[in-house]
């Protein structure tokens, strides 16, 4: 009896000790964003180190001189004013393509005959390669704000297209089928198990096709444009101003990673309404009537 009180004694005491060990250890670890944070400043370091000792300045510029080139557009108005042409470029050209794709892609793909007939002809204007159609679209557009919209709308197209279009098809007929049997009719198996199904399918589309809007505004700020971002870096190009087209490019990459942080904060709650919609199509027999 003995023994056994101590080995429960003791076996409470490894566990009490075992419990202890991930807090100790935890309490030593260095938190996620201090490390991206060291990294960050590192980078920096490295660059401007490297610009000012090797004498790298018209290669790579270095971050003072990007700095200055910010303080030098904020002070003349142009950063604010490219900002909101670009972004207004790239986000409306997201929106009428990821409707569009979405609506599309998920009619195609719910409609196999149609999608069949169809798949072939989309896939060849795919095909085609986006910067190619960029002169055609100043002819049919000008060289106003609508050419860049619509050039970034037809890039997001076929990104969120394609997805859904896939995500569709993989929807289970057989839970269909039975939702069927059990007196759903079309409008409840759509709203009820094919939309929330496939609706995974549109998100990864959406986080595909948002670099792609901005990368289509570029595209047309590079070939026809009075102000943005494509075209200020266009601008420090042609008079070799390397710390311009730095600045122009970190630019880019603080806009696309504050767009992809906002659509995964609206991924995270699309994503909880497709796990329960889904689960209602699962249970069809409690949920239809």
């Amino acid at each position: 009896m003995s023994m056994n009180t101590a080995a429960v004694n003791s076996r409470k005491a490894t566990g009490a000790h075992e419990g202890r060990a991930p807090t100790q250890r935890k309490s030593w670890a260095v938190p996620l964003g201090l490390q991206q944070l060291l990294v960050f400043v590192s980078l920096l370091a490295t660059w401007q180190i490297t610009s000012l000792y090797f004498s790298l300045d018209f290669w790579i510029s270095s971050p003072v001189a990007v700095y200055q080139e910010f303080i030098r557009w904020y002070a003349s108005g142009t950063l604010l004013n490219d900002l909101r042409m670009t972004l207004t470029a790239a986000g409306s050209g997201f929106v009428i393509g990821s409707i569009g794709g979405a609506i599309i892609g998920f009619l195609l793909g719910w409609i196999r005959k149609l999608g069949d007939l169809l798949e072939p002809l989309i896939l060849s204007l795919y095909s085609l390669p986006k910067v190619a159609l960029a002169p055609l679209f100043v002819l049919w557009f000008g060289i106003g704000i609508t050419n860049k919209i619509m050039f970034a709308a037809i890039i997001v197209f076929f990104m969120v297209f394609f997805t859904t279009f896939q995500g569709t098809r993989q929807v289970d007929r057989d839970m269909i089928t039975n939702a069927r049997l059990l007196g759903a009719s079309k409008f409840q198996t759509w709203t009820r198990i094919a939309i929330p199904y496939s609706s995974i399918w549109v998100i990864t589309g959406l986080r595909i096709g948002l670099p792609y809007a901005l990368i289509g505004a570029i595209v047309g700020e590079f070939v026809a444009a009075n102000a943005g971002v494509g075209y200020r870096i266009k601008e420090a190009t042609s008079y070799f101003n390397t710390s311009g087209v730095f600045a122009g490019l970190i630019m880019l990459m603080l806009i696309s990673f504050t767009l992809l942080g906002i659509l995964k904060l609206i991924e995270k709650r699309v994503l909880y309404w497709q796990t329960a919609e889904v689960a209602l199509g699962e249970d069809a027999s409690k949920h239809i009537p």
